[in-house]
């Protein structure tokens, strides 16, 4: 039995939906996971959230726990009511869709919703890597980019609930086109899905690779094989890495001369790739940025790491 006050939390992402059980301290107190399938309907996603909303809210009642409400996080742009989703590029079949109205229409509990960025933001200011940062953006790096802002302690939301689109800021315009119909975005060359393809076309170039002999094996490479490459140094898997590193270091510094950040906390997925991601942002940090922007930044991993979105909406709902 838990005597401090808890909220479940939901991150939404584009593979998987993360839940979670937190109390006011940020402890998670219990968890599930399920993997999400992009390309179905906006009534398949609704009914597998909900479904996973009601079984983790059953977890916590056998487990002696009481949440008084919901936190849910996810990417894309909400309505000034948060009740529909205007644009999701990793989730396409809810734009447009009253997708949020449907949730809160079938939650247990009051429910709350926040881009994910703003979750993970909050989560590593309140508990994390980013406790007592006067002026804190957060990045989140997996199947797209996403970034929070907070300054002096509150999130900053200039429009659609957030600071801006840090997956979106062009920085290369001659660059690949992305899912959002822009062209150079540092999400069409720092994501996930950038890695991969990165990766991939190194790994092909160089077959004697451990990259390559991965991708024989494997069949694709993820974040993992990378990893797994990365740490026995193979050539091509740095260099994966450092590319899409310096990538977001450019995007980093674009916004540097905006928000004049003390600190960026690397996280999502792809912070799991540790120092060798870390230092590239750095790298590009340093060449691309105005260096009285960017010269006393830290650079420097989630202390929460994958969790700080999930903990984040738990404490978005705990707040209220």
């Amino acid at each position: 039995m838990c005597d401090s006050v808890c909220a479940v939390g939901v991150d939404l992402g584009g593979q998987s939906v993360k839940l979670a059980v937190v109390d006011d301290a940020g402890q998670i107190l219990l968890r599930r996971k399920a993997a999400v399938d992009p390309s179905v309907s906006a009534d398949r996603l609704t009914q597998l959230i909900v479904a996973e909303i009601l079984a983790v809210c059953r977890d916590a009642e056998q487990n002696g726990l009481t949440p008084t409400a919901i936190g849910m996080v996810m990417p894309g742009y909400m309505n000034r009511d948060r009740t529909r989703i205007l644009l999701a590029a990793n989730l396409p079949s809810l734009n447009g869709t009253d997708f949020l109205a449907s949730i809160r229409k079938a939650a247990p509990l009051p429910i709350v919703f926040d881009a994910d960025s703003n979750g993970a933001a909050l989560g590593e200011y309140r508990f994390g890597a980013g406790r007592g940062v006067e002026r804190l953006i957060v990045a989140v790096v997996g199947t797209g980019i996403g970034a929070g802002v907070i300054i002096a302690g509150q999130v900053l939301r200039i429009w659609n609930h957030i600071a801006g689109s840090l997956g979106h800021v062009i920085v290369n315009a001659k660059g690949p086109a992305c899912r959002c119909g822009g062209r150079g975005c540092v999400e069409a060359l720092a994501s996930g899905p950038a890695l991969e393809r990165q990766a991939t076309e190194l790994a092909r170039a160089e077959p004697d690779s451990r990259l390559a002999a991965l991708l024989a094996e494997r069949g694709r490479l993820t974040g993992i094989e990378i990893g797994i490459a990365l740490k026995g140094n193979d050539p091509p898997a740095c260099r994966a890495v450092r590319e899409c590193g310096w990538w977001l270091g450019a995007g980093v510094a674009a916004w540097s001369v905006i928000y004049r950040p003390e600190k960026v906390v690397i996280g999502g997925g792809l912070a799991a790739l540790g120092e060798p991601l870390l230092a590239a942002v750095r790298e590009g940090l340093a060449e691309v940025g105005q260096p009285a922007s960017t010269a006393a930044v830290v650079i420097e991993g989630a202390a929460l790491g994958p969790d700080a979105g999930v903990i984040g909406a738990a404490a978005t709902a705990i707040m209220g």
